[in-house]
């Protein structure tokens, strides 16, 4: 069965906007203004590291920033630190502030001048190994997109842990993926489930629990989950495909083949589209 879930898939503008909860029209402007960044190859599509900046662009937002004000701020963050997607959630330690201030991976908030700040929850006072005491489930959460992106899993897998209080379909979802790649299949599981409980609608839950119930050899319970991504989003392409192994793999092949045929209409340019032809021209699927 195909090893990645539902965090490797790209998205769309429109994808995007559903995925936060905004109107379209908003990450237009954020795209137009470079405060996103379509993967490399496209002009409109984004990857998972995309979703955690439209996060924070969405936190700031909320907080009645202006892409003007994001942009300008996001500029000054950049000089402490140089990676634009840690500079951009850094940005969220200034909200309610009265001056700019940076928060770093490491829990350290610095001025735009490079200057040392000091408050109440600061990590000086942690452990080179240890995640920084942060102030709550959103810093967490926050913490844990970072890490993840920056293929820290079990840093992630921590920090997201921390966040679970906030009771968030996100979280839950974020946090299976991490315990996905720790191999930790049966926490997973019950990560997929949680934020389904907390999102039935959320298709990209019911993918990832598709894989690990296949996984774990429950074929039948794989097929239903995927099922039911696809009942959301019926041109979900990475859904099409790993229903097409479920399938497979009970001995579904004609039901299978109907499934990669619909993820080469979806996406016939991946890396996965020619796993999905040799699939088609075999005789046993």
């Amino acid at each position: 069965m195909r090893a990645e879930v539902a965090r490797e898939r790209t998205f769309s503008v429109l994808e995007l906007a559903q995925h936060c909860g905004l109107p379209s029209a908003v990450v237009e402007r954020w795209l137009e203004g470079g405060l996103l960044v379509p993967m490399r190859g496209s002009t409109r599509r984004f990857d998972f590291r995309a979703v955690g900046a439209a996060r924070t662009l969405c936190e700031l937002r909320r907080a009645g920033w202006t892409t003007s004000r994001i942009k300008a701020r996001w500029f000054e963050a950049q000089r402490v630190i140089p990676d634009p997607a840690e500079a951009l959630s850094g940005l969220l330690a200034s909200v309610g502030a009265r001056s700019v201030t940076v928060r770093l991976p490491d829990g350290r908030l610095l001025e735009p001048t490079g200057q040392r700040v000091f408050d109440f929850g600061d990590a000086a006072s942690a452990g080179p190994t240890e995640l920084p005491r942060l102030r709550g489930p959103q810093d967490w959460f926050a913490l844990g997109v970072d890490a993840e992106a920056a293929g820290r899993v079990e840093d992630a897998a921590r920090a997201y842990e921390h966040a679970l209080p906030d009771c968030s379909a996100e979280t839950h979802f974020n946090l299976g993926n991490c315990y996905y790649e720790l191999r930790r299949r049966k926490e997973a599981t019950d990560q997929f489930v949680a934020a389904i409980g907390r999102a039935p609608d959320y298709a990209e839950a019911w993918n990832n629990l598709g894989i690990v119930r296949g996984e774990i050899g429950d074929g039948r319970g794989a097929v239903e989950a995927l099922e039911r991504a696809l009942a959301l989003i019926p041109h979900y392409a990475d859904a099409h495909y790993n229903l097409a192994e479920a399938l497979s793999a009970i001995g579904e092949l004609s039901r299978a083949r109907e499934h990669w045929r619909a993820y080469l209409t979806f996406d016939p340019n991946s890396r996965w589209a020619e796993q999905a032809r040799r699939r088609l021209r075999s005789p046993r699927g």
